[in-house]
């Protein structure tokens, strides 16, 4: 499974620089010491910062959730207008829209963290932090922790093809929700 998943972080190469980069910014910002920067190792933090274990709940969330959120909005704004050409409106001829399409999966596909912060995150949350924070961030765990374990098998990469097929439909059904938003707000 190793050699599958180092597989598609090559083909995503895009979205795993980026996440690197924001894992790196997430590490400076929490002062936690980074041991190593190369995106492209052979094991299981290919695609992964490593660095040293935060020290509280705080570090572990923002070392989670901040290249997690970054990544993916990059990569819809990419699919936004990469898979509405080329998924919904059909427009197979233009290598841009292909180029648009595999920006938004490759970052889309490395927005989960490496299984080891998803542990940290854990024990920092469940290990002796309040109810209320517990209830609060229980639902961002949810999604860290079922990503990390999709990631660890490559599955990402597959649900992440399939999001950018499915995503210009799914906005589309948004945009009368947002027109009656925008009527609402300017009566």
């Amino acid at each position: 499974m190793t050699v599958l998943y180092i597989i598609t972080r090559y083909i995503t190469f895009f979205g795993a620089v980026l996440r690197v980069f924001w894992e790196q910014l997430a590490c400076r910002i929490c002062k936690i010491p980074i041991e190593d920067t190369r995106v492209f190792k052979q094991d299981e933090l290919c695609g992964h910062l490593e660095h040293e274990l935060p020290g509280s709940l705080k570090q572990a969330f923002v070392v989670c959730w901040l290249p997690f959120t970054m990544n993916f909005f990059i990569g819809c704004a990419f699919l936004l207008t990469g898979a509405y050409r080329l998924f919904y409106i059909m427009q197979t001829n233009s290598p841009m829209a292909y180029g648009l399409v595999w920006l938004g999966v490759s970052c889309l596909a490395n927005c989960a963290p490496s299984f080891e912060n998803m542990l940290s995150l854990k024990d920092f949350l469940y290990g002796g932090s309040s109810k209320a924070l517990r209830v609060i961030l229980s639902p961002f765990f949810g999604v860290v922790c079922a990503g990390a374990y999709l990631e660890k098998f490559s599955i990402t990469f597959l649900l992440t093809i399939l999001f950018a097929i499915v995503f210009p439909y799914i906005f589309n059904l948004l945009f009368p929700v947002l027109d009656y938003i925008d009527q609402a707000l300017h009566q």
